[in-house]
């Protein structure tokens, strides 16, 4: 790594290059007396400094107003048609409030030095226009012509001794205004406001700022907001405030002014604060005096640790090390800057043409992708989308801190060096953009993921809709990718990622995928089967391991630039180790164990299920269940719960009507370990069925008594070989809830052990 320079240094050093006594250096690096523009780089993302960090900044300061190091900067230092420019990598944010806050010293110095310069006697006319000379020239922008303008009509004047006084200060103040584009009064508040505008304008529109962007979009942005604020009084006080001259949105251009706001703000009071100690009521005159000798305090008080490279490899390592993320930078802006840096560096077009397709890309993927969301929505999309990128089957979803730098080691392969063209970008940017697609059409959630995933389960569309929903609601996140990468690869292998019609046509497609209830069109098919392994291994595996094993094997297979036609199956042991999974988890299953879930899931699908023979079907050797002719209940999925079919606790006024009454401690180990003891009931049936005996109960279940879930236990509860009469209250025997575990595990085994887009499957009960 090769370091050109290394120092603290104020604001003055860094854009104007002059070494002070403060900052003894003498030649070499950052120091050496060079005028210089600091360049934010177009991969950097818009400013975007609240008023917290600013007040929090100023309220540093104060604590420690000798000498306030703000932190580090890391800088490349480029010339440019004879100009140096540093680019900033890191320290944007702060190097940007710092410009703001010395654009405020000039405003406020410009209009100090008009109401000097409005006096008949003005001795320091020079000295005061120096000064803000000076203030703007080094700090803001590169046009002295004006300032030298009114130097020479104050020497000019000067010269006339015989002037009457009133004259002279008339010919001052309009030369003043005149060059500085400071507006008379106009008859209308309004008209004023519109020439001050256009005043403002004329005075920057032309100038090179000391601060500027690679994106020239941003700077139109930056100087709309200087021009936009300006100082009044505050009605009915003689107090100055900084206001907006348009009032509405102007794009990032509030952002700026929000931030200057804030810092006008702080100066005025600290001002106020410090004239009260002389004066209990100090003059508008005498704050504006306390709020210039503030800010020139600040402007030279604090300081940055600059690290000036020859190289901007070296530059983004020095950033990844010294990173304190001051600002908690968010991981989007950093992997979104990225992908600008790799087109910027690497692509043939001409700078207009990046900045205005950068313009475009920074629209899809603010107002597009990531507008709206929740921080882990942003999280999974940033995930499964990096899983497409760079086909790592190792990435995890808990690694999310780690995506950039996956990103970045993958876009510096071998293959990935050659050039990066807007195609290449706007391609990468869509597949973030075909994730987020993904998620709505199918409903994925980030809350009430459980309810999502039941409705699911319970709709008529494909496989792979259930199964997303499925993997979700278990926060499998490191099994998704798997389906996402097989959808958009499958997409990607006869559409063009980067067409202008890409949200369209890709939505479309989704959504075909979703809709293939009964699974024949083929050009899903790879999709669904995908899917449909994924969903059987997460309901049958004791853990995620199993299905994150087989979500890795299809991740190497379909991912950017892989497509691979090899059948996707299950292997012959993991087969063998799912199907030891169920047993285990089958057996040792307890009522709200972890895969409770999974028993919802599973006892959904027998609801909607259709059974021949129908009639004694629970004492049939073998049975037919047909998904495809399924019962059209529709639940409410987000009141869905397990329910004891024998209550949980005894209402004591019926005691006898219950199953083990005399035994009450083996009677809880019965009623919770039994899964033949548990039905699926919405939570208001269940709410009001509360701890009524299992017979009883069943009136509550009359949503659903056409299935033969239901039906099998009323025929059971008039069979006495697995209820028995006590007291007039027909109560379960053992047999009952063995019976029923019994049959429903070799339901459960059935329905899992089906074949892809199998809808009908026999199930040997005896």
């Amino acid at each position: 790594m090769n370091l050109k320079d290394a120092g603290i240094y104020d604001l003055i050093n860094i854009f104007k290059g002059k070494a002070t006594e403060a900052h003894n250096a003498s030649h070499g690096g950052i120091i050496n007396n060079k005028s210089r523009v600091i360049n934010i780089p177009a991969y950097q993302r818009p400013y975007r400094w609240t008023s917290d960090n600013i007040l929090r900044l100023f309220q540093d300061y104060d604590e420690n107003n000798a000498e306030y190091f703000l932190g580090s900067a890391v800088v490349v230092e480029r010339e440019r048609e004879n100009t140096i420019e540093l680019d900033v990598v890191d320290g944007q944010q702060r190097i940007t409030t710092l410009y703001l806050l010395n654009y405020i010293r000039f405003l406020l110095k410009r209009e100090y030095v008009l109401d000097k310069l409005s006096n008949p006697y003005q001795p320091k006319s020079s000295e005061y226009c120096t000064g803000l000379k000076d203030c703007y020239v080094d700090l803001c922008g590169k046009n002295s012509v004006p300032f030298d303008n009114i130097a020479k009509k104050i020497n000019e004047l000067a010269e006339n001794e015989d002037m009457d006084p009133d004259e002279r200060v008339a010919q001052l103040v309009k030369c003043y205004k005149e060059e500085l584009c400071i507006p008379d009064k106009k008859e209308t508040v309004q008209q004023t406001l519109e020439e001050r505008l256009i005043k403002a304008h004329a005075f920057l529109d032309n100038d090179q700022l000391c601060l500027k962007y690679s994106r020239h979009r941003y700077d139109t942005v930056l100087k709309d907001a200087l021009c936009n604020v300006y100082l009044r009084v505050v009605p009915e006080t003689n107090n100055f405030e900084l206001a907006m001259i348009i009032q509405d949105d102007v794009d990032f251009s509030n952002n700026y002014i929000e931030a200057m706001k804030t810092i006008f703000k702080c100066i005025w009071k600290k001002a106020i604060e410090i004239a009260k100690r002389k004066n209990e009521c100090p003059s508008p005159k005498e704050i504006c005096e306390k709020a210039i000798e503030y800010s020139d305090e600040i402007i030279k008080n604090m300081s940055l640790c600059i690290v000036l490279t020859e190289n901007e490899n070296d530059a983004n390592k020095l950033f990844e090390v010294l990173n304190d993320r001051a600002l908690e930078v968010e991981d989007l802006e950093l992997i979104k800057n990225h992908f600008y840096k790799e087109y910027c560096t690497k692509s043939k077009d001409t700078e207009e043409d990046k900045d205005k397709h950068i313009a475009e890309l920074d629209e899809v993927w603010a107002d597009k992708i990531f507008s709206g969301n929740a921080a882990m929505r942003n999280k999974l999309i940033s995930y499964l989308a990096a899983v497409y990128l760079t086909g790592n089957a190792e990435l995890v979803f808990k690694d999310d801190k780690k995506i950039k730098g996956y990103i970045e080691k993958y876009y510096s392969s071998e293959w990935r060096t050659t050039a990066y063209e807007y195609n290449d970008i706007a391609a990468d940017f869509n597949v973030y953009y075909a994730i987020k697609i993904i998620l709505e059409v199918f409903g994925i959630k980030t809350n009430n993921r459980s309810a999502a995933s039941l409705e699911a389960e319970q709709s008529t569309f494909s496989i792979t809709h259930k199964a997303l929903n499925l993997l979700n609601a278990l926060k499998y996140e490191a099994v998704i990718p798997a389906i996402t990468n097989v959808i958009i690869a499958s997409y990607s292998k006869t559409h063009s990622m980067s067409d202008i019609a890409f949200d369209k046509d890709f939505k479309e497609y989704v959504e075909g995928i979703k809709n293939d209830k009964t699974h024949q069109d083929s050009q899903y098919t790879i999709i669904h089967k995908c899917a449909f392994m994924l969903w059987i291994a997460a309901i049958k595996g004791k853990d995620y391991l199993i299905s994150r094993e087989i979500s890795k094997r299809i991740i190497t297979k379909y991912s950017y630039s892989k497509f691979s036609n090899d059948q996707v199956d299950f292997l012959g042991d993991e087969i063998a180790e799912l199907n030891e999974g169920l047993d285990t988890w089958l057996e040792d299953w307890r009522y709200a164990s972890s895969k409770t879930f999974a028993i919802k899931v599973l006892m959904l699908n027998l609801l909607l299920s259709t059974r021949t023979p129908y009639d004694d079907g629970y004492k049939k050797a073998t049975v037919k269940i047909n998904l495809q002719e399924a019962l059209t209940y529709k639940l409410d999925a987000g009141k869905l719960q397990l329910d004891h079919l024998e209550a949980n606790l005894v209402d004591e006024s019926n005691a006898n009507a219950y199953y083990l009454n005399d035994d009450r401690e083996k009677r809880q180990k019965a009623v919770n370990q039994y899964i033949g003891n548990f039905m699926i009931i919405d939570a208001t049936d269940n709410n009001q069925k509360n701890n009524a005996p299992l017979a009883k109960a069943m009136s509550y279940y009359s949503k659903i008594n056409k299935s033969w879930l239901v039906d099998d236990i009323n025929r059971m509860i008039n069979d006495d070989d697995f209820f028995e009469t006590i007291d007039g209250n027909r109560v379960p025997k053992e047999k009952f809830f063995i019976t029923r575990t019994i049959h429903l595990k070799k339901y459960f085994r059935a329905l899992l052990n089906r074949k892809f887009s199998q809808t009908e499957f026999n199930v040997e009960l005896n």
